[in-house]
């Protein structure tokens, strides 16, 4: 059960400040109502139990005073640890207080739960049933959002939890509802719970330390910024992506011609040769074609006219054939008997070559055998002397036996290695530790010759930096050093580095600018942040980022980095300078400033420079009001006085409100004469430095002479080791060659043995080889005698074949003797015969050729061309074809590329070079929209977000400033890429430090805590949400932080047109700022909690013992 009280403060007018009083609590079933302070005792909860659902406004508050969407009422059953309860919320600031594990924590589940937000939100129990009270087997939970001014009702959610399926059932006024329904109605109202600029619980504050300053930007925007805003930076960072790839991509293809252009150049002069060269071969097989065709019509005539002529010169042959014939009778019976005795000559030339054949055969076994006689012979002299070798090697191991025996019986002086060891082993020891000293020596020297070159460096520096106090540019670094040592570091590298950049980039404005007038210094500085006085300017993109990634990235310094594309002749005043003065207003901030104009147009850009008036003299009542009617400066500085004009247009012309400021004394741009106590501080610096470096050179030197005698003694040290060991050598090699002898003898021995043995095989192998020899001299002459019978066959043979030879003689004779008498009828007959056969051959060979030269000629001759060809092919012979075909080729030889694929490659570019071309030309289209579209909508948003940030800004650092602390807010812009846009928060808690930016490493837990809800506090005037959230932010801050935190947020939180503040806290100090709008919600829960709780922790009893005791106080 957990009692829930809500105590509200009367307003200043009552008589009492106790008159209202109103108490729910117990365990769900009791309410106390007191508007009498008489009562002691609380009513019946009949008397006074809140209906289930409000619709419209409740008690707490009119419907006027709750921004819509803000959380009027929120009732809990059965929820963590909540038997029943029900909270009635103000519409400013809501503490709710009570000890850990009563369950203020669980009023921020229920509002996140119930509007419809997962679990993880709260960085608790992922499931949704673990939510449902131990031993219920569901919860219930009802928030109520005030309405929008068009709506007739509030907006009741409900929600309950099955814990047995983990579901939620979600109503809308008591209408079934999807978890869609409920989020978008969320979306409406501008209620982002999963923003941690709204909605911070108490699991969660750590994570929103942890936030990059890129995802804080984007909470930023999300709880502070119009819906416009948000969908445009979505819209950038689209367009930006977008940008960046078609930049890439444009890039790219750009690179790429030029690459292939460039391929394509250098292979220019080979494609005009080879384009000339195939114009040349195009013409060479254009002859070549108009010569098969001429040579195809030569062969078609040469075919016909011998055709013709096979023809005529048959008939004439057979004519002369038929009239000769009886002559011929008896010269053609010669010839067949002539035929007949060729056939008997041939027959037996075939037996003479078998004949031949076979002693051939029979040969062979006698060659074999006269081979096997020589390898026998060869392998017996082998043998021999073989055995004549083993015979020698035998005396020769005899006689080195004798020797080993007689050098083993003379033994050498006795060896003990241990002693030459241990005399070796002493001087490496000495050796060593000479070597460990000269060591340590050297790293001792080396110290030193460091140490000595850092302080002449110092001093270097020192020298300087006290030359530099005489001149009032080392006065102004001096001062930047001492507040701004990373700013410092960063001028001095840009100073070295600044030709690397585009175009120049200034440094610090607290170096490059002045005050041209000083009596308005402070007035001036009063409109900018420390920041703006050490921030870096570059003018374009690239050198944003080049500077960035060194100072950032390389250096790791926590510098500001600006960059402004707008000219100073950009940036106009509001009013012009001769019309201030009816507002009682000296000038801008602008006429009083001197400086590089890119620094000028930036400080313009960031801080509004042109349209920040001044006046040394306070302006009246009248001027202030017309000021504030014109609605034309905002901000200005009159006397000692800083004056921020804030309007909230939506709503209505009435919200406006005014900060006032005491000005403070400028830090920067001011006459200040050097400090002596300084300058002898660094002559006293210097003078230690130059003292200890002479300590140091001397100690040095000392050293140096120790190494040196050191480094004598090591290399005597190792002269007498390499003596030892040259002795040691000698006598061991000896004794270990006479302790081995007896081995060697033993292996001699063995080899004599195994020479006998081998000696004794030899002997035996020769034996065997001399009978092989015998064996084969008798096949040897077998074989012989058997090749004889063969060559008395061969001599019958060649007799037969003679004869018959002699008969052929003889009938040749006859046929030629015959052929002689008929000779003129042969010679007729056998020309007529070659006649017919070589006119039958020329037919052929023609016909071949033109059939050979149709083939060819119809592989390129088309109804398109054939007309034209065969016309120009008429007109010239074979040879005139040829001799024209010979001079283009000759004309083709002298053309010679390089590259023989250069054609091909260089047309395989040009098609890639169009190609790339016009993708070129479409991303360029591309790009060249998307640019416009990014300014277009940039030019809308950042000046948007600069207004919002510096709202933000002069919020947070107010806050700061009122515990004596420093904080800004600023945006980083990186040109390059829109992503890393982010929100840059610094903060400094001491005096002397310079201010760093927050995260989790540089600032103590509560120091990152007061940040946190000093941030938060910033957003509260602008936030766009109805309401925030934040669970014991102020756990770990020190009293004299939370009484100060505690201060602010009750200033901001309840200011009029403010959205609803939740603060949930364990503890509170006393005697903290009460305002008449703030509502204080107070839980008692736990064990000892019965169902009279209500009655025991009576808040009226409390205040009726409060006032007696304070009248008791009271002096009669």
């Amino acid at each position: 059960m957990a009692p829930t009280t809500s105590l509200k403060r009367a307003a200043p007018d009552d008589a009492d400040d106790y008159s209202f009083l109103r108490l729910r609590g117990g365990d769900g079933s009791r309410a106390y109502h007191d508007d009498n302070e008489e009562h002691d005792e609380a009513p019946s909860s009949d008397e006074e139990r809140p209906p289930q659902r409000r619709r419209t406004a409740t008690s707490n508050g009119s419907a006027s005073t709750f921004q819509p969407g803000a959380i009027v009422r929120v009732k809990l059953r059965n929820f963590v640890t909540y038997s029943e309860a029900e909270f009635f919320l103000g519409p400013n600031l809501n503490m709710v207080i009570g000890p850990n594990g009563t369950g203020k924590s669980s009023l921020v589940c229920a509002i996140c739960l119930g509007l419809g937000y997962p679990p993880s939100v709260l960085g608790r129990a992922s499931a949704f049933g673990d939510f449902v009270k131990h031993g219920s087997d569901e919860a219930e939970l009802e928030v109520e959002l005030q309405r929008k001014p068009e709506d007739a009702e509030n907006y009741v959610v409900g929600l309950v939890i099955r814990r047995e399926d983990n579901s939620r059932k979600f109503t809308i006024n008591g209408h079934r509802s999807s978890h869609k329904d409920v989020q978008k109605l969320m979306r409406n109202l501008r209620i982002q719970i999963d923003n941690l600029c709204q909605f911070l619980p108490q699991d969660k504050v750590a994570e929103f330390a942890g936030l990059t300053p890129v995802e804080l930007l984007e909470k930023t925007l999300h709880a502070a910024a119009p819906q416009q805003m948000i969908e445009w930076q979505q819209e950038l960072k689209e367009g930006f992506k977008a940008q960046k790839e078609a930049q890439g991509s444009t890039d790219k293809i750009r690179e790429d011609v030029k690459r292939m252009e460039a391929k394509q150049l250098l292979l220019q002069a080979d494609v005009d040769k080879l384009r000339e060269r195939k114009s040349v071969q195009e013409e060479v097989i254009r002859l070549k074609q108009l010569r098969l065709i001429a040579r195809y019509q030569e062969a078609r005539n040469l075919f016909n006219d011998a055709k013709k002529r096979k023809k005529e010169s048959g008939r004439a042959y057979k004519k002369l054939e038929r009239s000769v014939a009886p002559a011929l009778e008896a010269v053609n019976r010669k010839q067949d008997y002539s035929r007949q005795v060729k056939g008997v000559v041939t027959l037996r030339r075939r037996e003479l070559e078998r004949a031949v054949a076979e002693a051939d055969k029979a040969l062979g076994p006698v060659e074999s055998a006269s081979g096997k006689i020589t390898q026998t012979e060869n392998a017996i002299r082998t043998e021999e002397d073989n055995f004549k070798e083993k015979r020698k090697r035998m005396g020769t191991l005899r006689k080195e036996i004798t020797d080993l025996k007689a050098k083993y019986a003379q033994k050498p002086k006795d060896f003990k290695a241990g002693e030459w060891n241990l005399q070796i082993r002493d001087l490496d020891h000495q050796k060593r530790e000479r070597q460990q000293k000269a060591m340590d020596l050297v790293q001792e020297r080396d110290t030193i010759r460091a140490e000595g070159t850092g302080l002449k460096q110092q001093s270097s520096a020192l020298m300087q930096e006290l030359e530099g106090l005489d001149s009032q540019e080392g006065q102004l670094l001096n001062q930047l050093k001492n507040r701004n040592a990373d700013a410092a570091k960063g001028w001095a590298w840009l100073k070295d580095n600044q030709a690397e950049f585009e175009m120049e980039v200034f440094g610090p404005p607290m170096l490059t600018c002045s005050v041209k007038d000083k009596r308005y210094t402070d007035l001036v500085q009063s409109m900018l942040q420390e920041s703006d006085f050490f921030c870096f300017t570059t003018q374009t993109k690239e050198d944003h980022k080049k500077l960035s990634d060194q100072l950032y990235g390389a250096m790791g310094l926590s510098v500001t980095v600006r960059t402004c594309f707008n000219s100073l002749d950009h940036y106009r005043p509001p009013v012009p300078k001769e019309q201030l003065s009816q507002y009682g207003l000296d000038g801008y901030v602008l006429d009083y400033l001197d400086g590089p104009a890119p620094v000028l147009a930036m400080l313009c850009g960031e801080k509004k420079l042109h349209q920040s008036a001044l006046s040394l003299d306070e302006i009246s009542d009248d001027q202030f009001e017309k000021i504030q009617k014109d609605e034309l400066i905002n901000y200005f500085a009159a006397g000692r006085k800083l004056y921020r004009i804030m309007r909230r247009r939506e709503y209505g012309p009435g919200a406006v409100s005014t900060r006032v400021t005491e000005l403070r004394k400028g830090r920067f741009w001011t006459d200040q004469p050097v400090d002596s106590s300084e300058k002898a501080e660094l002559k006293r610096k210097i003078e230690e430095i130059e003292g200890r470096v002479t300590e140091l050179a001397a100690k040095f030197k000392k050293l140096s002479e120790e190494h040196a005698a050191l480094k004598t003694e090591v290399e005597e040290l190792e002269k007498k080791k390499s003596n030892l060991m040259l002795q040691k050598n000698q006598l061991q090699a000896e004794f270990t060659q006479w302790n081995g002898l007896p081995d060697k003898i033993d292996a001699k021995e063995k080899v004599l043995e195994h020479t006998q043995k081998e000696l004794d095989e030899s002997k035996a192998r020769r034996a065997d080889l001399m009978r092989q020899l015998d064996d084969v001299t008798i096949d040897m002459s077998k074989a012989v005698l058997k090749h004889h019978e063969t060559l008395d066959a061969i001599r019958k043979a060649r007799q037969k074949l003679l004869e018959a030879q002699v008969w052929e003689l003889e009938a040749e004779s006859d046929v030629k003797s015959l052929k002689d008498k008929n000779a003129e009828i042969t010679t007729r007959l056998e020309e007529e015969k070659a006649k017919v056969e070589q006119a039958r051959k020329d037919t052929e060979e023609f016909r071949q050729t033109a059939e050979k030269a149709h083939e060819k000629v119809a592989e390129f001759l088309t109804d398109e061309n054939r007309e034209v060809l065969v016309a120009a092919a008429r007109v010239k012979t074979v040879a005139e074809f040829e001799a024209l075909i010979g001079a283009e080729q000759a004309k083709l030889e002298m053309i010679e590329a390089g590259n023989p694929q250069a054609l091909e490659e260089y047309e395989r570019y040009a098609r890639k070079i169009e190609q790339h071309r016009n993708a070129q030309q479409n991303q360029e289209t591309r790009l060249a929209e998307l640019n416009a579209k990014i300014e277009e909508i940039r030019s809308q948003w950042e000046p948007q977000l600069d207004q919002l940030v510096g709202q933000i800004n002069e919020a947070f650092s107010y806050n700061f400033e009122q515990i004596s602390c420093a904080g800004e807010v600023g945006v980083h812009k990186d040109e390059d890429d829109f992503d890393k846009w982010a929100i840059d928060i610094r903060v400094k808690f001491r005096q002397g430090e310079t201010l760093q930016r927050l995260d989790q490493h540089r600032q103590s837990g509560g120091e990152r805590a007061v940040s946190t809800i000093f941030y938060l506090m910033a957003l509260q005037a602008l936030a766009q949400a109805p309401f925030r959230v934040v669970d014991e932010i102020n756990q770990g801050m020190d009293p004299r932080n939370e009484r100060m935190v505690h201060e602010r947020m009750v200033e901001v939180a309840c200011r009029e047109h403010t959205s609803q503040y939740f603060l949930i806290t364990p503890k509170l100090l006393s005697n903290l700022r009460y305002d008449p709008r703030m509502k204080v919600h107070v839980i008692i829960s736990g064990e000892r909690v019965d169902e009279t709780g209500t009655t025991k922790m009576n808040f009226g009893k409390f205040v009726q013992i409060q006032k007696r005791l304070k009248a008791q106080a009271e002096p009669l």
